[in-house]
């Protein structure tokens, strides 16, 4: 397990591109988590990867390659319909194998996805459903798209096999549109609970290089189970969307496997966004209703988030000054640092964004990290870093 492939690294600190300017933020709470992460595998292949997600079963791992423009565009910028999904292998020893690249293509800036676990007449339990574009989107020139009936963000439900079994639409003239007087803009990460209604999140980003603007309304907003069918076949849901806004552009968003809260993390500092938690996390019983103070808060930017099987639950953070690019909350506590050995240049994470982990057979968990890194036009060469946390890790908080 201890076996380490290294490919050339670009450091960069981004989310979605958005580099942090201004003076130093506040960063992760004084103190380590007692039990380090192991780095195992360092794959280069991506294209800008910004999510990853196991399968129901855990022999596959999907990969958003979100597809930036780099210098083909001024600004940063996805191309419009040159995202992918790539499909991995998950081996025995915890190392990934890539078994087909493009397994789905020509999607607009594949971002956050999450798995039913519950399946309806349309969708079988496992079925991956991705976000899918947003803006900050530019044509294959590289020019800005203006237009707003193009900015169509949407959920892209597929099987494993890469089948598409459907879409549901949240951008212009959706009845997200129609609930909230604006469509999802970013549409950015999404999580289900364990009776299968799901929880997205609109980070807020973009919305101003539409003419008209868009006006960016950042929440979160949870699709009923029930309602899923029929948002995917156009018809009115039998309980409608629910929205609930959160200041400082949520980023990423889980459920709970220990008390099935609702958390979702803010990015706003790393785009020098307004965020009152500077870099919070709060923690939802519900989408409606008062938003709760933050549950943690001056943790930088934090853009993925996701929970151990024992309800330990790991941020990427990805403000250029703050050091520390995971953080750890044991269950009620607050953020600590996680260390990664071997430490040094080569395990270093740029850009990290929407993990996903995985508890093996012996209690050890693995952590996928996509790095969205630098700007460049070159698809192919970025990056994924797997990580181990031991068997004891869990343990650990409360030691």
């Amino acid at each position: 397990m201890k076996t380490i492939e290294y490919g050339g690294i670009a450091i960069a600190a981004a989310a979605l591109g958005l580099v942090a300017a201004g003076t130093a933020a506040a960063g992760p709470h004084a103190g380590v988590h007692p039990v380090p992460a192991v780095a195992i595998q360092v794959l280069k292949a991506f294209d800008n990867p910004e999510a990853v997600i196991f399968s129901a079963d855990g022999r596959w791992l999907f990969v958003s390659n979100s597809a930036e423009l780099g210098d083909r565009s001024g600004d940063f910028s996805f191309g419009e319909g040159e995202g992918y999904i790539s499909k991995l292998e998950v081996l025995p020893s915890g190392r990934l194998k890539m078994v087909e690249e493009k397994l789905i293509s020509g999607i607009t800036s594949p971002l956050g996805m999450g798995v039913l676990p519950v399946g309806t007449a349309k969708f079988p339990a496992g079925t991956i459903f991705v976000c899918s574009g947003s803006a900050l989107i530019s044509d294959s020139s590289g020019q800005p798209i203006t237009d707003p009936a193009r900015l169509r963000t949407k959920l892209i439900a597929f099987d494993v096999d890469g089948k598409v079994l459907g879409e549901i639409d949240t951008g212009t003239g959706s009845v997200f549109e129609q609930i909230n007087g604006s469509p999802i803009v970013l549409i950015n990460a999404l999580g289900f609970d364990e009776d299968g209604n799901l929880y997205v999140v609109d980070t807020a980003f973009g919305g101003a290089q539409y003419q008209p603007p868009v006006e960016d309304k950042g929440g979160i907003w949870k699709i009923p189970h029930k309602s899923l069918d029929a948002l995917a076949g156009g018809m009115a849901a039998p309980t409608p969307p629910s929205f609930m806004a959160i200041p400082g552009n949520p980023d990423g968003v889980e459920v709970s496997p220990i008390d099935e809260k609702i958390y979702v993390n803010t990015v706003g500092p790393v785009a020098g966004a307004p965020d009152p938690a500077e870099g919070g996390i709060y923690a939802l019983t519900d989408v409606g209703g008062t938003l709760p103070a933050p549950f943690d808060r001056d943790l930088g930017a934090l853009d993925g988030l996701d929970f151990t099987d024992g309800g330990t639950m790991l941020n990427t953070q990805i403000k250029g000054d703050v050091p520390s690019s995971l953080t750890v909350n044991c269950p009620n506590q607050p953020a600590t640092q996680l260390e990664i050995e071997p430490s040094g240049s080569m395990t270093e994470l740029t850009g990290p964004a929407d993990i996903a982990i995985m508890r093996l057979g012996d209690g050890s968990h693995l952590v996928v990290v996509p790095e969205l890194t630098d700007r460049d036009a070159t698809p192919g060469d970025d990056e994924i870093t797997v990580l181990a946390l031991p068997p004891e890790f869990d343990a650990a908080c409360g030691s």
